[in-house]
C-alpha cells in the first residue's frame, strides 16, 4: 500500500489480507511464540490504517483504549515536563506496540500524545480482542511486560545514548534546485566514514510503505531528496524524515512564505536546519533576507563550492561525530589555547563547532574565521603583547577604562562579520547582570559579542543588549561545555587554563590597611584591584567546573605555573606549554578521536535515485 493514500481498512473474517502483513506480525516481540491461527484471529478483529508523518494519533472513539501495533514507520510519545512543555520521551519503532498501559489501567486519561514521526502503518486492536488474545495465550502478557520494561529502560537512558535519527529530508526552498547534488555529496562523505548511506528521490514516490520501511532498516542513514518546493514528493520527504534540512543559494532571495512542515512535525523533529549554498569561490556575506530568518531554523551550515571540508563537516554532524571545541577564559593564560589547538591540528583533529568565554572566545572566533595557527598567533601577539588595549583609563564611574581601545582592536580584527556568516558554527557566552543568567551569543555582530564576553566587571564597561547589561562570561560560566553539549552531537574537547592561580596574601588585615600601606605592599606583589577584578571575572564556580569536566570527552589543562592573568609578556611561554601539554596528553592517552572522524577508502554510494 502507498502510504500517501492508505486509509483505515477493516479486515473481516473472510478478508484476504497480504501474507506479508502476517509475516511482519510474527516478528513482533509481543506475539513471540503465538500460533498462526491466533494471529489470523487477531487480524480479523483489527483495523489496518495509515498515519502520515507529523499527524497526531487521536485517543478518542475506537482509539480510546485500543492497543496499536506499529507495522511500519515510527511513533513518538510526547509528555508534558515540569515547565509545561511537551517533549519527546519515547520512540516506538516498527515492530513494537503502544497503548498497553491505558488498556491495562482502563484509563480514559491520556497524559501522553502519540505523533507519527514518519509515514506509518498501524494495526488497531480493540480492548476486547486483546483480552481474548491474552486469555488464549497467557504468554502474550509476559511478552508485553518485557516490552514495557525495555521501554522504561530506553526512556531513562541519557539523551546521548538514545537512538540517533536515521532519515533526513533535504528539500529546496527555491525553484530550480531539483538537480542539486548536495544530498549525494553528503551521503558519499558518510559512506567514506563507514556508514551505509543512500539517497531516495521522487522516482521512489509510488513505493509502498513496507518498501520504505525495509529500505530504511537496511541502511544506517537515508536521505529523502525533495525535488521542488511544495511538491507532493517533497512533502512526503518531510513526513518521512527524523530531521529536516532545507537548502537555498545565498545569491537568491528566500521565499516570503517558509515551507510549512506537516502538523506537529516541528515538535517531533525540531526546527529544520538551513543549508546555505555558496555557488562562488569567494563566498558572500548574508543578505538581510537570510539574517532575519533566525527564528525559523534551529541552526544553519555554510556549504561553499570547491570546499569538500564543508560537506565532511556536515556529514559528521549528521553521523553524530561533529567535534566541538570549547576554550575557557583566563586572561594571558588563555594564550596556551593556541598551543593546544596547534597540537590537535597536527594530529588531524577537525573542529566542527567552536565556542568559548572571554580570552577563549577571542581565540575560538579566530578559529571559526578559519585563521591559520600562524595568523592567529600574529594577531594575538599584535593585540596583547605589542600593544595594551586596556590602558585607556578614565574616571571609574562604571569601569576603570573606557574600552574604546578594546572595541577598536575587535573591529580591526573581526570587522563587520556577523556570527551567522562564520564558516564554522560559533558561540560565545557573557554574563547577564540584569537577569543573573548566562547569555549565549549565536547571532549578531561578532566583535560586539566578543566585547561582551571579555567585559571584565569593573575594568571594562558592560555591553548593553536590549536594555540588559552584559559582562564577562567567566563570571558565570568560564568553560561553557554545557552550552556546546546542547547542540553538538559528537565528542567535546575542552581546554581549561584557569588553574590554581596564586592570588594569596599573608596579612589577615589586608583589606583593612590604609592606602599608603597598600601601595607599599603592592610593590611587593600583593594583589592589586585589577588582579582581583580579573580573577573575579574568570573564576566561575567550582560546581560549574566539575560539570564541565563531566560533560567534556577530552580535557586539556596546561599547568602554566607562575603565569598570572596579566602576564602578557608570557605569550610565547604559554603557547609552548600548551603545545607540549597537548602533545603529552595525545601521546599518553591516544586521544582516540581518529575513530570519530576517520574516513575509510573511497566507496561508491548506493544509488536509489534518478540520474543526477
Amino acid at each position: 500500500m502507498n502510504m500517501a493514500f492508505l486509509s483505515s481498512f477493516k479486515i473481516g473474517p473472510d478478508t484476504v489480507y497480504p501474507d506479508s502483513l502476517r509475516q511482519r506480525l510474527r516478528g513482533f516481540p509481543l506475539l513471540e511464540d503465538v500460533s498462526d491461527a491466533a494471529i489470523k484471529r487477531l487480524l480479523s478483529e483489527a483495523n489496518w490504517f495509515g498515519l502520515p508523518g507529523g499527524m497526531l494519533l487521536k485517543r478518542d472513539g475506537e482509539n480510546d483504549q485500543a492497543v496499536f501495533l506499529v507495522i511500519s514507520g515510527s511513533l513518538g510519545v510526547f509528555a508534558e515536563d515540569e515547565h509545561g512543555h511537551r517533549r519527546l520521551v519515547a520512540h516506538v519503532p516498527a515492530g513494537e506496540t503502544v497503548g498497553e498501559m491505558s488498556m491495562i489501567m482502563e484509563s480514559r486519561e491520556h497524559s501522553a500524545q502519540l505523533v507519527a514521526l514518519r509515514d506509518s502503518e498501524l494495526l488497531r486492536v480493540p480492548p476486547a480482542a486483546f483480552d481474548a488474545l491474552i486469555g488464549r495465550h497467557p504468554r502474550v502478557m509476559r511478552n508485553m511486560m518485557r516490552v514495557l520494561i525495555k521501554r522504561l529502560q530506553d526512556t531513562t537512558r541519557s539523551a546521548t545514548d538514545k537512538a540517533r535519527p536515521k532519515t533526513f529530508a533535504i528539500v529546496p526552498l527555491q525553484e530550480g534546485l531539483e538537480q542539486s547534488p548536495i544530498a549525494h555529496r553528503i551521503a558519499a562523505a558518510l559512506v567514506n566514514m563507514g556508514s551505509k548511506a543512500a539517497v531516495l528521490d521522487s522516482s521512489c514516490a509510488e513505493q509502498p510503505g513496507e518498501w520504505f520501511a525495509n529500505f530504511e532498516s537496511s541502511h544506517d542513514i537515508v536521505f529523502y531528496r525533495g525535488d521542488t518546493p511544495d511538491s507532493a514528493w517533497t512533502h512526503q520527504c518531510l513526513r518521512q524524515a527524523d530531521r529536516v534540512f532545507m537548502f537555498a543559494r545565498v545569491d537568491r532571495p528566500l521565499p516570503e512564505r517558509a515551507l510549512e512542515l506537516p502538523a506537529l512535525k516541528e515538535r517531533a523533529s525540531g526546527l529544520p536546519q538551513l543549508l546555505l549554498v555558496h555557488p562562488t569561490t569567494g563566498g558572500k556575506a548574508l543578505d538581510e533576507h537570510f539574517a532575519v530568518r533566525g527564528g525559523l531554523f534551529e541552526s544553519h551550515h555554510h556549504i561553499r563550492v570547491g570546499r569538500a571540508e564543508d560537506i565532511k563537516r556536515l556529514a559528521r554532524f549528521i553521523a553524530g561525530r561533529a567535534v566541538g571545541l570549547v576554550l575557557a577564559g583566563g586572561g594571558a593564560r588563555g594564550f596556551a589555547h593556541i598551543g593546544v589547538v596547534k597540537a590537535l591540528v597536527e594530529a588531524g583533529v577537525p573542529f566542527d563547532t567552536i565556542g568559548g568565554t572571554s580570552m577563549g572566545a577571542l581565540i575560538a572566533a579566530g578559529l571559526a574565521c578559519e585563521w591559520s595557527i600562524d595568523e592567529l598567533t600574529t594577531r594575538m601577539r599584535d593585540a596583547f603583547v605589542n600593544g595594551n588595549p586596556i590602558n585607556d583609563y578614565t574616571l571609574p564611574l562604571i569601569a576603570m577604562v573606557r574600552g574604546a581601545k578594546v572595541t577598536k582592536l575587535l573591529q580591526d580584527n573581526y570587522g563587520e562579520m556577523r556570527i551567522e556568516e562564520l564558516p564554522k558554527p560559533f558561540f560565545c557566552v557573557s554574563s547577564d547582570l540584569t537577569t543573573g543568567r548566562v547569555h549565549v551569543h549565536r547571532t549578531g555582530l561578532l566583535w560586539r559579542a566578543l566585547r561582551a564576553s571579555i567585559a571584565l566587571p569593573g575594568i571594562l564597561p558592560p555591553v548593553t543588549h536590549n536594555g540588559h547589561l552584559l559582562v564577562d562570561g567567566g563570571l558565570m560560566n568560564n568553560l561553557p561545555v554545557d552550552v556546546m553539549a546542547e547542540r553538538s552531537p559528537g565528542p567535546i574537547i575542552a581546554s581549561d587554563v584557569t588553574g590554581e592561580i596564586d592570588l594569596k596574601v599573608r596579612d589577615d588585615k589586608y583589606g583593612e590597611r590604609p592606602w599608603w600601606w597598600l601601595i607599599g605592599q603592592r610593590m611587593a606583589g600583593t594583589p592589586s584591584i585589577i588582579s582581583i577584578l580579573m580573577r573575579s571575572g574568570t573564576v566561575g564556580s567550582e560546581v560549574q567546573r566539575r560539570m564541565a569536566r563531566e560533560q567534556a570527552n577530552y580535557m586539556f589543562e596546561p599547568p602554566l605555573n607562575g603565569v598570572g592573568l596579566r602576564d602578557w609578556r608570557a605569550f610565547d611561554r604559554c603557547i609552548a606549554e600548551g603545545y607540549e601539554h597537548a602533545l603529552r596528553m595525545i601521546e599518553a592517552h591516544g586521544v582516540p578521536l581518529t575513530e570519530v572522524w576517520a574516513e575509510g577508502p573511497a566507496v561508491s554510494i548506493e544509488h536509489h535515485v534518478a540520474a543526477e
